[in-house]
């Protein structure tokens, strides 16, 4: 099958991975990370799902993990300084390449999981009309690997077939999920090289 549109992820795929800022923080953000992770898997329903599907606000998250780990609502700061979502670099050579495969006919799309109040940190910095359409978890109802956004992409692209469609995330199982519903999927990981992944499955001048 001729792949026709291609979706990407954000962070991680088009961004530097997502890292907690380290510079001028009162506190150990990894270690934090780590102990607010557990505390999250121990809980049902898993509040930060909740928080990318846009079900409950970062102010209610964070109040909500402060007081199961003190210190990890740190870990979500919106100001600029260190804001997670604003401190992330986007990568030039992948962009080029969205614009690449654009300007050859193939639908191009951005896909991610996300949190509402980062939005302003990080659309405005995507190039404009590089994407047909940007799916953002929190404002849809739906993240990955759930079916239903990989589902509402192929809608909003106008798009029947999966198996036209090549998925593209820095995770696996977001990977897994688009290909569990019949999309073509390729597990990017930070050191690899995307043009030449890209290769296999469409053609680049």
């Amino acid at each position: 099958m001729v792949i026709e549109a291609v979706l990407f992820d954000y962070s991680g795929v088009l961004t530097t991975s997502l890292r907690m800022p380290t510079d001028d923080v009162p506190y150990d953000p990894d270690a934090l990370f780590v102990e607010m992770a557990a505390a999250l898997a121990s809980t049902e329903p898993h509040r930060w799902y909740e928080l990318e599907r846009g079900e409950i606000s970062l102010v209610d998250f964070c109040a909500w993990v402060e007081a199961l780990v003190p210190g990890a609502s740190s870990l979500f700061a919106m100001d600029g300084a260190h804001n997670v979502m604003a401190n992330l670099s986007l990568i030039d050579d992948r962009l080029v390449l969205v614009g690449e495969l654009k300007a050859q006919g193939l639908r191009t799309g951005l896909v991610t999981n996300n949190v509402a109040e980062w939005q302003p940190f990080w659309l405005p910095r995507l190039p404009m009309g590089l994407f047909e359409i940007v799916i953002d978890s929190a404002g849809v109802g739906h993240r990955k690997p759930e079916p239903g956004i990989y589902e509402l992409a192929m809608q909003r692209l106008g798009i029947v077939e999966p198996s036209t469609v090549l998925f593209i995330d820095d995770f696996e199982w977001n990977v897994a999920g688009a290909t569990d519903i019949g999309m073509v999927g390729l597990h990017c990981p930070a050191d690899l090289d995307l043009r030449s992944a890209l290769g296999a499955f469409v053609s680049l001048s």
